[in-house]
């Protein structure tokens, strides 16, 4: 089984360093897998839909069930694409590193949750995240042409009573996997309990299937039992906490989760991004994963 190390994707800085900095940080580390720190974004949502036509910005909602904020895209108008700086950033963190770098992409499901649409704009926000999916289509293209292996699409608003959107979280991710080139396409999700919806997430267009594992003892035990027809990003360590796990006992309970499923290969990953905590300390969290790593190879 090949283990691989990845970070789920933000990274803090004390405010000086670059996106080459991050990325060589990380892979100094001992990750296979980086990314460019979102070092420029404001927060997830806000940062991509204040590129699109169509779209203002409105006052700081918190985001889901934690201490972070996000400003609220107001959609009043159809949604046009604008210029993002998704690709730059890529190239700037892969110019800066020989390991891949893995794109992070706040998926359409998530960003038409998170705002608020003028009923002038879309009668319904399955309709804006259907336009913000083909939206997004071209952004995956321009990635997977410019040589990313892997594109990570973040979709934790549908851990928070999405099960009902299953189907349209499907159609959703459709054109984002037609547009993936030779790059594998990562759907993840974090915060909420994956768990009652994690059999669905194994039916969507995607190459691997990304989960926080730090807060949910149960979705251990349907790994466990049911295993994954993906492969799979398993946040093991908790991205918000500065506490480090102890890593023999995290990879004694991987090999118990893995036993059954025998998988080709694994990520294992911060259960997400690490923004909240100081350089220092999410540096430790990277460490800590090849530690598991170690482990984990030796069981």
């Amino acid at each position: 089984m090949q283990i691989s190390i990845a970070n789920h994707s933000s990274y803090p800085t004390d405010g000086g360093p670059s996106i080459a900095a991050v990325a060589a940080e990380q892979a100094a580390a001992g990750l296979d897998l980086v990314t460019d720190g979102q070092i420029n974004w404001r927060d997830p949502i806000s940062h991509f839909m204040a590129t699109l036509g169509g779209v203002r910005l409105g006052g700081r909602r918190t985001f889901f069930n934690s201490t972070r904020t996000f400003q609220q895209p107001i959609v009043n108008a159809p949604v046009t694409r604008g210029r993002s700086d998704l690709l730059a950033n890529f190239h700037q963190a892969r110019g800066a590193v020989t390991v891949p770098v893995k794109p992070i992409v706040t998926g359409p499901y998530t960003l038409a949750r998170l705002s608020r649409i003028e009923p002038s704009a879309y009668a319904h926000y399955q309709n804006f995240a259907v336009d913000l999916s083909a939206i997004l289509a071209h952004e995956v293209a321009a990635l997977a042409a410019a040589w990313a292996t892997v594109i990570q699409i973040e979709e934790p608003a549908i851990c928070y009573d999405g099960l009902h959107d299953i189907r349209l979280l499907r159609n959703l991710f459709e054109p984002l996997y037609a547009a993936r080139g030779n790059a594998e396409i990562a759907i993840a999700t974090y915060g909420g309990d994956a768990d009652p919806i994690y059999p669905q997430l194994n039916s969507i267009p995607a190459d691997i299937v990304a989960v926080d594992l730090t807060g949910s003892t149960a979705l251990w035990d349907t790994i466990a039992s049911t295993g994954s027809g993906k492969t799979l990003a398993l946040g093991v360590v908790d991205g918000r906490d500065s506490t480090l796990e102890d890593p023999v006992a995290l990879a004694s309970r991987l090999d118990r989760l893995l036993r059954r499923y025998a998988p080709d290969a694994i990520y294992l990953q911060p259960s997400c991004g690490l923004r909240s905590l100081t350089p220092t300390q999410a540096r430790a969290k990277l460490m800590l994963l090849a530690a598991v790593r170690r482990h984990l190879q030796a069981v």
